[in-house]
């Protein structure tokens, strides 16, 4: 089956175009999206999702799209070669790039997968960076006692060493406890 006919756009459509045009029927055709309906309904769901994910996977990259259109519709003639245009690779947003989200047009209403934003910051507290120095410290006590040979002040460093491990478990649960809003969830 023609994949530009499995996503409904035309041979010439834009990348942005194509995309919009799967992530609609993704949506409409998703199996999680007919959690509710009967076994067949669902097969074909999975079924229809399966021909637009083919598609989208054909479609997305500019390369196999473009030999898949020379497959469909071949030169006559090198001169003719020269003549047609041949859909550009693209725009492809770089991994860490995501302001072309803010233009594209069916995701520029949604808000239901957005994450709340985290609440401010006051900075570090001392209970977040008191594990970490009295690990240091007692690590440091520890290789002073090995080099004085003295056994009550490794012993010193094996209990402050115990103590920093206890500190890394109990530390984030008493910041999380302290936090303003727990407990609420999304509805």
């Amino acid at each position: 089956m023609d994949p530009y006919e499995v996503l409904g756009v035309g041979h010439r459509s834009a990348p942005t175009e194509i995309r919009r045009a799967y992530l609609a029927l993704a949506r409409q055709h998703h199996p999680d999206a007919q959690a509710g309906a009967g076994a067949a309904d669902r097969a074909r769901s999975e079924a229809r999702m399966r021909e637009i994910n083919d598609a989208w996977a054909l479609l997305s990259d500019p390369d196999r799209r473009r030999r898949y259109d020379l497959t469909v519709d071949p030169p006559s003639s090198a001169g003719s070669q020269a003549a047609r245009t041949v859909p550009s690779p693209g725009w492809r947003p770089r991994h860490d790039d995501t302001a072309w989200m803010d233009d594209f047009e069916a995701w520029k209403h949604e808000t239901d997968d957005l994450v709340p934003p985290d609440p401010p910051s006051v900075g570090r507290s001392t209970l977040t960076i008191f594990p970490v120095v009295l690990f240091g410290v007692s690590i440091a006590t520890g290789c002073l006692a090995m080099v004085a040979q003295s056994r009550p002040l490794l012993a010193i460093s094996f209990v402050g060493v115990a103590l920093a491990a206890l500190l890394f478990l109990l530390v984030p649960m008493l910041v999380m406890a302290r936090r303003p809003g727990r407990g609420r969830t999304r509805s």
